[in-house]
C-alpha cells in the first residue's frame, strides 16, 4: 500500500486504514512526497539557510526553546541544539502506544512537512522516510503530554530513535522485533538522523498524536454506530416493538439529516413489508414504545451528524500547518504563532467521549426493558425455568456498570488546563488525555453493544417459530455461531469478548 502526502488532501479514514499496516509484520507499505510537496519543502530549507548566514535571532532556528526565547544561539551550536530539543523532550512515561499510532503519528507530521511551513530538509526527510518504510518505530510512553505547545514530549521519542537513542520496534523476516534502536538501524541499513537548524523543533512542534487519537476515535465510532443501528433493529424485533417510529413520514418531518440516515438504515436491516413477529402483535394493544426504542432514531441520528461534523473539523486539523514558528519562504518570513495549539482534535476526542456514553447508554436501557417480564412479554431474565436459572440478570448488570463507567469517562479533559513552561505556555489543551478517555468510552461502547446483540438475538429466539426479516436472521446465524442459545446458566465473559470483536462482521 502506497500513500503520496501532499498537504492537502489525508482523511481520517486513509491515515486509520494506513496506521493499522504497523500491527501487521507483513504488511507492506511505502510513504512519499509528492513532487509539488518536495519543492515546497525545498523552498523553506533555502530559506531556513538564509536565516542562518544573515545571522538574525529567529526563533527556533537560532534561539532557544520557550522561556530560554530571548537566547541567541551562536550557528557552531544550532546542530546540538536541534538534538538538544529531543532528547531533553523525550521524558513520556506510560504503556508505550501501538505502532499503528505511531505510524500515524508519522503521516500527519510528514503530511504538514509538504505544506512547507516547517523548514525540514530534503536529505532529513529521506532518512526518515527509509527507516519508517522498512517498518522502523520507537517506543513512545504514552503519557507526557498537554497537547500544547504541540504534543511535544511523545514526539521527541518518536523523533529520538532515528537519532540511535532510546529503544523501537522493527520488521525483519517477517516478525515484528524490539531492539535498542540504534541496533535496529544497523540491522536496516539506515543512517541514524543529523539534524540542522529548526529540524529538531519541526519534527516535535505539532498535533499529531492528539489528531491521531482523535481520528481513531472517530473511525472506530463510525463503524460502531452502524452496529449501534444493527442491535436496535434486533432490539425492535425481540421485544416485538413498532416498525412504525421508522416510517419516513416520521424521519423526514424532524428536518435533521442524522435521524434519516440513522432510521433509514435501522428500517433497512426490517425490511419494509413486515416479518411475522412484527405481524404477531399488530393487535396487541400496546400504543407506544419506550423511548430508547421509540427515540433510537433520533438518538442515534444525533450522533449520526456530530460524527460528521468531528470528522470535518479532523480532515481539516491533519491537513494544516502547525509549526511554531511558521516560515513562508516566499515573503522571507518567519512568524510565530499558536498553529501547535491542539484544542481543535482535543474537543473532538472529548465530544467522541460523550457521543460513545450516550450510544451505550440508550443501548443499556434497551437490554433492560429485555429483562423484565412486563416490558418484554418474554420469560424474566430471558430464560425458562428461571429462578433455578439467572439468565441474562447478570450480563445486564455487566452493561450498567460499563454504561456507568463510560459516564464517569465523559467529563470533557479539554475544559482543563495547567500552565507550563514557567507560565510561558499557560493554556494547554489536554488532547491526548481527551483522546485516551474516547478510545476507552469506545472500548465500553464495543461491549455494551455486544452484551444488547446477544440478548436480543435471545429475545427473538424465545420468540420461535416465528421469524424475522432475511436480514435479521442472518444475523442471529452469525450470531449463534459465536453465542449459542442460552438455555441453562453458563459462564458468557468469553462470549461476550468474542462478540465484541467480531461486531463489525455481523454488518
Amino acid at each position: 500500500m502506497q500513500i503520496i502526502l501532499n498537504g492537502e488532501k489525508l482523511t481520517t479514514e486513509e491515515l486509520y486504514k494506513f496506521g493499522q499496516l504497523a500491527e501487521s509484520p507483513d504488511s507492506k507499505y511505502e510513504i512519499s512526497i509528492c513532487p509539488e510537496g518536495i519543492k515546497r519543502i525545498q523552498a523553506s530549507e533555502a530559506f531556513v539557510q538564509e536565516v542562518v548566514k544573515d545571522d538574525k535571532a529567529v526563533y527556533g532556528i537560532n534561539t532557544g526553546f520557550g522561556r530560554f526565547s530571548e537566547v541567541k544561539i551562536s550557528n557552531s551550536e544550532l546542530e546540538e541544539l536541534q538534538t538538544n530539543i529531543i532528547r531533553s523532550h523525550a521524558c513520556g512515561v506510560g504503556t508505550p502506544l501501538s505502532r499503528s499510532t505511531t505510524l500515524a503519528m508519522w503521516i500527519v507530521r510528514l503530511n504538514v512537512f509538504a505544506r512547507g511551513h516547517s523548514g525540514i530538509r530534503i536529505q532529513t526527510l529521506n532518512t526518515i522516510l527509509a527507516a519508517l518504510n522498512k517498518g522502523f518505530l520507537a517506543d513512545i510512553p504514552s503519557r507526557g503530554s498537554v497537547g500544547a505547545s504541540g504534543d511535544l514530549c511523545p514526539s521527541a521519542h518518536a523523533v529520538l530513535a532515528h537519532l540511535g537513542e532510546g529503544s523501537c520496534t522493527y520488521v525483519k523476516d517477517g516478525k515484528i522485533i524490539s531492539a535498542k534502536a540504534a541496533d535496529a538501524l544497523k540491522d536496516l541499513d539506515v543512517k541514524k538522523l543529523e539534524l540542522g537548524p529548526k529540524e529538531g523543533l519541526a519534527l516535535i512542534n505539532g498535533t499529531q498524536l492528539t489528531s491521531v487519537l482523535a481520528t481513531f476515535a472517530i473511525e472506530e465510532m463510525k463503524a460502531l454506530l452502524k452496529v449501534a443501528n444493527l442491535s436496535t433493529a434486533l432490539m425492535i424485533e425481540g421485544l416485538r416493538g413498532a416498525h412504525t417510529v421508522l416510517d419516513d413520514k416520521i424521519l423526514q418531518v424532524k428536518n435533521q439529516k442524522g435521524i434519516l440516515a440513522a432510521g433509514r438504515e435501522m428500517r433497512a436491516w426490517l425490511g419494509d413489508a413486515g416479518t411475522e413477529i412484527s405481524k404477531s402483535h399488530e393487535n396487541c394493544g400496546r400504543v407506544q414504545d419506550a423511548y430508547s426504542l421509540r427515540c433510537a432514531a433520533l438518538v442515534h441520528g444525533a450522533i449520526h451528524d456530530e460524527l460528521l461534523n468531528c470528522e470535518e473539523i479532523l480532515n481539516g486539523e491533519i491537513n494544516s500547518s502547525s509549526d511554531n514558528p511558521l516560515l513562508f519562504a516566499e515573503t522571507k518570513e518567519s512568524l510565530s504563532c499558536g498553529n501547535f495549539h491542539a484544542l481543535y482534535p482535543a474537543r473532538v476526542s472529548d465530544r467522541i467521549a460523550s457521543a460513545a456514553a450516550t450510544l451505550a447508554s440508550i443501548s443499556e436501557r434497551r437490554t433492560a426493558l429485555a429483562m423484565n417480564a412486563g416490558s418484554s412479554q418474554l420469560p424474566t431474565f430471558l430464560v425458562k425455568n428461571g429462578g433455578l436459572h439467572s439468565g441474562f440478570m447478570m450480563i445486564h448488570v455487566t452493561a450498567a456498570a460499563l454504561v456507568s463507567e463510560a459516564k464517569s469517562n465523559s467529563f470533557p479533559a479539554s475544559v482543563d488546563s495547567i500552565p507550563t513552561n514557567d507560565d510561558k505556555e499557560d493554556h494547554v489543551s489536554m488532547g491526548p488525555t481527551a483522546g485516551y478517555k474516547a478510545l476507552h468510552n469506545i472500548k465500553l461502547l464495543r461491549d455494551v453493544l455486544a452484551i444488547e446483540v446477544m440478548t436480543a438475538c435471545q429475545a427473538i429466539d424465545l420468540l420461535r417459530p416465528l421469524k424475522s426479516s432475511p436480514q435479521i436472521e442472518r444475523v442471529v446465524a452469525k450470531v449463534r455461531r459465536i453465542v449459542p442459545l442460552l438455555e441453562k446458566d453458563r459462564s458468557t465473559s468469553e462470549e461476550i469478548a468474542k462478540l465484541s470483536a467480531n461486531l463489525e462482521s455481523m454488518i
